[in-house]
């Protein structure tokens, strides 16, 4: 949706949304990293830095992921900004870098400043989801559909579905069909991630970029399962999950890592790791029934998949977090 023009460069509702959000929530990691003893010039630096990787890195990110795509446009699409998508995870890439150059330039610690960015990342998060209805994105299954009994998607059946069919229960998609919204639940995770990352205790460094991403790459397996719109996949897996999974795993061997060699034992990290691995692939599992295509599952309707996955990615906080906690203990202010 184009609001304004300059000359002949269009300027999109969506794109002012995001820069006003990171305005938002550029000013708010001065807060953060004075709360994390930084000086303001280095978060001055970490914007220098973030503001291009973040974009470069994002936009990396969705080209890899829709190589085909962009082998039939040609390499000048990759260039062409205002075309096609990012990627969030190209996004979070570009932050840890930006975290590094700046913590270089600045002589801070990477960390401190990562700490510092994760409310703010929390933030633009949250107001990155619910810009989506403007690019008509974070949409899940249509409404009607879902509760028709011939349908069989849901245990439920409702003849009349269409007081659903407005905000913030339903969206509607490119052809004006409503469908469910899922950037809801989406913008409502961020934000909570963000309301638990300000009030958090004073920490080791680390340890609330790491609760951020756990946070995250856990509800975002079950929120990009139910969405419906234009997912990037890697042949018939979906992008996000898959790199959700690797996030997952990222951050319980970077908290077994920094627990005291006393209590780093190999038993429970393969343990840990063995319980992820398990909910994965019940999660897979899950994917499969949605489509129908495990035999014995074909009596689980969509939202007794949901539901299981649910547990699943709660499943996944459990077996992080209680580490996480001991890897990166409240310290006194």
């Amino acid at each position: 949706m184009i609001s304004f023009r300059i000359g002949e460069i269009p300027v999109y509702s969506y794109g002012i949304a995001l820069a006003a959000a990171a305005l938002a929530a550029l000013a708010l990691m001065v807060f953060t990293g004075r709360r994390e003893g930084l000086k303001d010039s280095t978060v001055s630096w970490f914007a220098v830095w973030a503001v291009p990787l973040t974009v470069l890195c994002a936009r990396i990110g969705y080209c890899v992921a829709s190589l085909d795509w962009v082998r039939e446009q040609g390499f000048g699409f990759f260039l062409a900004f205002s075309r096609g998508g990012y990627m969030l995870y190209g996004a979070v890439l570009g932050g840890l870098l930006a975290a590094w150059a700046a913590g270089r330039c600045a002589h801070e610690s990477p960390a401190r400043i990562l700490d510092a960015a994760a409310a703010p990342t929390a933030l633009l998060i949250a107001a990155g989801r619910l810009a989506e209805p403007l690019v008509s994105l974070g949409y899940g299954h249509n409404i009607e559909e879902w509760f028709d009994p011939w349908m069989e998607k849901s245990m439920i059946a409702w003849e009349d579905p269409s007081p659903l069919y407005r905000f913030p229960l339903g969206a509607q998609d490119y052809y004006g069909d409503w469908n469910f919204a899922i950037f809801l639940p989406e913008t409502l995770t961020a934000l909570a991630l963000l309301i638990l990352l300000l009030c958090m205790k004073p920490r080791r460094a680390g340890a609330k970029v790491l609760f951020l991403l756990a946070g995250y790459a856990a509800a975002q397996v079950i929120w990009e399962s139910m969405r419906q719109d234009e997912v990037l996949r890697w042949g018939f897996v979906r992008a996000s999950q898959l790199l959700s999974a690797v996030t997952l795993a990222a951050v319980l061997l970077i908290c077994w890592r920094s627990l005291p060699a006393a209590q780093r034992k190999i038993s429970g990290l393969v343990g840990r790791l063995g319980g992820l691995l398990l909910l994965c692939g019940v999660v897979i599992a899950m994917e499969f029934a949605l489509e129908q295509k495990i035999g014995f599952l074909t009596w689980m309707r969509m939202d007794v998949c949901y539901a299981v996955m649910a547990l699943c990615c709660a499943g996944f906080l459990g077996i992080l977090l209680p580490l996480w906690n001991r890897a990166y203990p409240v310290t006194r202010e």
